[in-house]
């Protein structure tokens, strides 16, 4: 029988990595779960399952954990966004793979695990402060790299904006509807209808 092949070990470096991902994931989780208000550091260090002493060395307060974690949320949804933009540039439907892009990301974790610690920091300032820069990052990138499909796909720069805010406002608008009252019929239908009258526009 041949020997076995020692497991290599872990380094620190790879072992502090996989304890802040799990404490992120599980601020996530739970700001899900409870809201913003019932979180506490305690319980997220329990669901990581990581000792309170790991957790205050890689973030010493709620804040910090929440504001780390939907960098990590907006950060991801970048890279997503970036990369289904540039493929929908050699697509024959720039405007639903944009609709898809959104839909994923307002529909799922993505929004759920941002949207409770975005209200509590409508009347938090610190919070809002922490925050805000990692928003409009986002949004500032997302809005860019879309619109450049858009030009691409043969829309004019002035359409293109109006094309995406169009999408943006429409997606977000049906996610936080659905937050109360789930359409998804409802939804397919209007998604369906607003993609054939902005590719109506395409140059």
């Amino acid at each position: 029988m041949p020997p076995k092949t020692p497991r290599r070990r872990r380094t620190q470096e790879e072992r502090s990595a996989e304890t802040r991902r799990r404490l992120l994931e599980a601020t996530i989780d739970l700001l899900i779960e409870r809201g913003y208000a019932r979180l506490t550091t305690a319980d997220i260090a329990r669901r990581a399952g990581v000792s309170n002493g790991a957790r205050v060395h890689h973030f010493p307060t709620k804040e910090a954990l929440v504001v780390a974690a939907n960098r990590d949320l907006y950060d991801n949804a970048v890279s997503l966004g970036t990369a289904r933009s540039k493929s929908a540039r050699r697509s024959k439907h720039p405007i639903k793979d944009c609709f898809d892009d959104l839909i994923s990301l307002y529909f799922g974790r993505w929004f759920l695990g941002s949207l409770d610690a975005v209200v509590a920091a409508r009347t938090d300032r610190r919070l809002a402060q922490k925050l805000r820069p990692i928003i409009a990052d986002y949004h500032d990138s997302i809005r860019r790299v879309w619109t450049a499909a858009f030009v691409d796909a043969g829309f004019g720069a002035a359409e293109a904006e109006e094309v995406y805010e169009v999408v943006l406002h429409t997606v977000r608008g049906m996610a936080l509807t659905s937050v109360r009252q789930p359409r998804p019929r409802v939804n397919a239908a209007l998604v369906t209808r607003m993609i054939g009258m902005l590719e109506a526009r395409r140059g």
